[in-house]
């Protein structure tokens, strides 16, 4: 190899695979971290004062010792001190559409980049302008993170943005069909869905074996959810529920309380069932998560916020400035104060505590996580909030490296994707360089030194002015997403 050389004095044992995203597209280049330590996801150990050389966007040689050459299109980065990890992934974000109509690519996609996000599963919106920011994104034109999509929500009742209504079994079926053929990588599932057509929805999908993730509907348990075969289970709602010692009489209460737009009979019967969790009841549950590989996305960023929309600090947070003037409306806090009683904010707060216990309950239990974050609901900030998630998870009781394990190789594992996730030879270089140690406290994966995508790096200055360029796109654009 004329442009570079490296002697390998130590190397570690590593596996070579093919990558299943595309290839970057552009000329030959060469990334090298020196005396870099590298974050083990794998092990939760550190490998210190390593040197890791990609090219073209792929990790070709990992050594304790290098000797680097002289040549054209090379960036060496001296990571003296600093702590390299793979990329972090948001697997329940809305990026186009649904809560993300108002933000434009301009502003949504630098937030990821610049909090090291370099995937995200995209749990529903606008399905066309997904597929083209992937198509974009994929050949080089546009800087954003991987995007696995599912493209409409799938809900009962009548047609809505974004959703397609699903109220028999045959539109069940149908809609399976139609979206495998839209090449949607899985499908998404909302908790308005009729119990026959779920089923539907699920036999269908093995069928054409393609997943499906999301709610779990009202009218199904999660045991059984879990048993039809849902990938994952995102924000644990009904989980609660069917830990509760009452949880038909409950079920009932809560799909007569929908019907009847009855905001206090649903709030007091999510209160009976945190009031009513059954131990024995939650432990059978989870074995059968373990057992049936049903992955859970807790979102505790999104309780917890939830909880908080009344609290006047919200209207300070400095994130702020990168919320679009058309979002500006829906996230009035003042409108949240007005909405939201002091007793209803109380039964959100107790909620929220409850869910965080009842993720350490599943952790310990062998549940296997993925880290999301319903981002961009009211308050909950793309990009920044899945560091908010992290932290979440471990003051739940997950160590560091069990909650970064979770927002990195478990993603992978999640999308039967063997190409990255980790800092190893043969995987994409998709990485964060971090100033501090991140499994020694999980704030640490906040202080970013730079990005490594699709074989380019984003320094600290490039990222700034990133941030930048987006808060000015914030301000200027007054209406939706384009």
């Amino acid at each position: 190899m004329n442009s570079c050389r490296w002697l390998v004095i130590v190397v570690l044992s590593l596996v070579q695979v093919t990558p299943s995203f595309s290839a970057p597209k552009h000329p030959k280049a060469f990334l090298i971290f020196t005396n870099v330590n590298i974050v083990n996801v794998r092990t939760g150990k550190i490998v210190p004062n390593m040197t890791v050389v990609a090219i073209d966007g792929k990790i070709e040689g990992i050594a304790k010792v290098a000797l680097i050459g002289r040549g054209r299109n090379m960036q060496v980065i001296n990571a003296s001190g600093k702590y390299l990890m793979p990329g972090l992934w948001d697997m329940h974000a809305h990026s186009a559409g649904g809560p993300a109509k108002p933000w434009s690519e301009k502003v949504i996609l630098p937030l990821y980049i610049a909090n090291g996000i370099t995937g995200i599963r995209d749990m529903g919106g606008d399905l066309e302008l997904l597929e083209d920011r992937r198509s974009r994104i994929e050949s080089g034109g546009l800087v954003g993170p991987n995007i696995v999509l599912g493209g409409p929500f799938l809900d009962g009742g009548k047609p809505q943005d974004y959703t397609i209504p699903v109220n028999t079994p045959e539109e069940g079926r149908k809609t399976v069909d139609e979206l495998k053929s839209r090449g949607v990588d899985f499908i998404k599932v909302l908790s308005g869905i009729p119990r026959e057509a779920y089923f539907a929805v699920a036999e269908e999908a093995r069928r054409q074996k393609i997943p499906f993730a999301g709610h779990v509907p009202r009218e199904v348990s999660a045991g059984e959810a879990s048993a039809a075969g849902q990938h994952s289970i995102d924000h644990a709602a009904d989980v609660m529920l069917a830990c509760s010692s009452k949880e038909t009489e409950l079920r009932s209460k809560l799909i007569d309380a929908v019907a009847k737009d009855d905001a206090a009979a649903y709030t007091a019967a999510g209160l009976d069932i945190l009031a009513t969790y059954d131990p024995a009841k939650a432990r059978s549950l989870f074995t059968q998560f373990a057992r049936n590989g049903t992955w859970q996305v807790p979102t505790l960023v999104w309780w917890d916020t939830t909880a908080r929309l009344r609290s006047p600090e919200l209207a300070t947070d400095p994130r702020l400035r990168y919320l679009p003037s058309a979002a500006r409306k829906s996230w009035n806090q003042g409108t949240f104060q007005e909405q939201i009683t002091p007793e209803h904010a109380a039964a959100l707060q107790k909620t929220a505590a409850r869910y965080s216990e009842l993720a350490r309950d599943m952790h310990a239990a062998g549940v296997p996580f993925l880290v999301g974050t319903d981002s961009p609901n009211p308050f909950v900030f793309p990009g920044f909030s899945l560091h908010e998630e992290l932290q979440s998870l471990v003051k739940s009781g997950f160590t560091p490296a069990e909650a970064l394990y979770a927002a990195t190789l478990a993603p992978m594992e999640f999308l039967r994707r063997s190409d990255r996730g980790v800092v190893e030879k043969g995987h994409v270089a998709d990485l964060v360089l971090l100033n501090a140690n991140p499994l020694e406290d999980i704030r640490n994966t906040e202080k970013i030194a730079g990005v490594a995508l699709r074989g380019r790096y984003f320094s600290r200055e490039d990222l700034d002015k990133m941030l930048a360029q987006a808060e000015a796109a914030a301000q200027a654009e007054p209406s939706g997403a384009k």
